[in-house]
């Protein structure tokens, strides 16, 4: 890692630590020693029938496993390991329906009640997957390469299937060997800090491929992992897109970067749609540009026309016989990206 990146981080470090924001190694120690105890492999292993199923899947008990990783936030436990708020609750594979204590699984479009004894059956299930890939991460060793990390991938998707690649699931084991697994739950995540930090990801998909890097990575800076995972946070912020606008109508290379550059604007070809002159004075004439867009726009390109961006707003405008996107906001060219 380039040694400015390292200061900086270092620095960050020293700030965050100084101000309070950073829980001690003896505090987070002590946090995941209270999970072990509650939720551990050999707790659940110890449990069966109804007692399991409340234990790890009803969301109304403030003991249960799915509370503690979902909600959780007190001085016992607070909330300081990666979120997994948000979504259906479905997305534990089943939940418990407050109105009716039904058991419910299936898609937030279709769901489906269970019998007891279904229900029972899938937190066997989950639990036996849970206390596998906990044997998992036991065996893997402290200073493990991408490569033990891509074996470890390989063996959570044979052995928990319907655990391991989740995001509840991957906060148990990464609570569970916090030296091992970052807090970074959603692998789109993983990726995006490792893209700031100036390394290209491991290639492959799953939530367990990446994890190597942010280990060897806090064990450079001598840092803990979790402090490793806030100062990333506070530094890189949340996920975004990259946008790439090509600057050529693919006749010749670049032919409309000094369009674009000396206009202001982003431009796309599409030269079929003709002039937009027009077309946003009312509501029937935006009706009929869109049912021209599809005749003459390349399919793949498409759905860039009417996918919106998530950080600023465009307007499609006909400029010297191309398709023009007014660039709003402060931007920078940079050669080459």
């Amino acid at each position: 890692m380039m040694q400015t990146l390292q200061e900086e981080l270092l620095k960050m470090y020293q700030k965050m630590t100084a101000e309070g924001k950073l829980a001690s190694a003896a505090r987070l120690a002590a946090y995941y020693g209270t999970f072990r105890r509650r939720f551990g492999p050999a707790q659940l292993a110890s449990l069966d029938g109804e007692a399991l199923l409340e234990t790890i899947h009803n969301h109304s008990n403030p003991d249960s496993l799915v509370y503690w990783l979902e909600f959780k936030d007190d001085e016992e436990f607070p909330a300081y390991f990666g979120s997994i708020y948000g979504g259906s609750a479905l997305k534990f594979g089943i939940y418990r329906r407050k109105e009716t204590g039904a058991w419910v699984t299936g898609s937030p479009v279709e769901t489906r009640e269970l019998s007891l004894d279904e229900a029972v059956a899938v937190a066997r299930k989950h639990r036996d997957q849970l206390v596998a890939g906990a044997a998992l991460l036991e065996g893997l060793p402290r200073n493990a390469s991408d490569e033990d990390y891509l074996r470890l991938q390989q063996e959570m998707d044979a052995q928990c299937p319907n655990v391991g690649n989740t995001a509840w699931g991957h906060k148990y084991f990464s609570l569970l060997y916090p030296e091992k697994l970052d807090f970074f739950h959603v692998a789109d995540y993983q990726r995006f800090h490792l893209i700031k930090l100036l390394q290209e990801p491991p290639e492959g998909e799953g939530r367990y491929l990446a994890a190597g890097r942010f280990v060897r990575l806090a064990a450079e800076l001598g840092l803990h992992l979790n402090h490793l995972g806030h100062l990333l946070v506070i530094r890189n912020g949340r996920p975004y897109r990259y946008w790439r606008v090509g600057t050529s109508d693919e006749t010749e290379p670049r032919n409309r970067w000094d369009l674009m550059r000396d206009g202001g604007l982003v431009a796309v070809g599409w030269p079929d749609l003709g002039d937009l002159s027009g077309f946003w004075e009312n509501r029937e004439q935006r009706e009929k540009l869109r049912a021209l867009m599809p005749r003459s726009i390349p399919i793949r390109r498409r759905r860039w026309a009417t996918r919106p961006h998530s950080s600023g707003i465009f307007f499609l405008v006909w400029w010297r016989g191309t398709w023009c996107w007014p660039a709003t906001g402060p931007w920078c060219w940079e050669s080459g990206r």
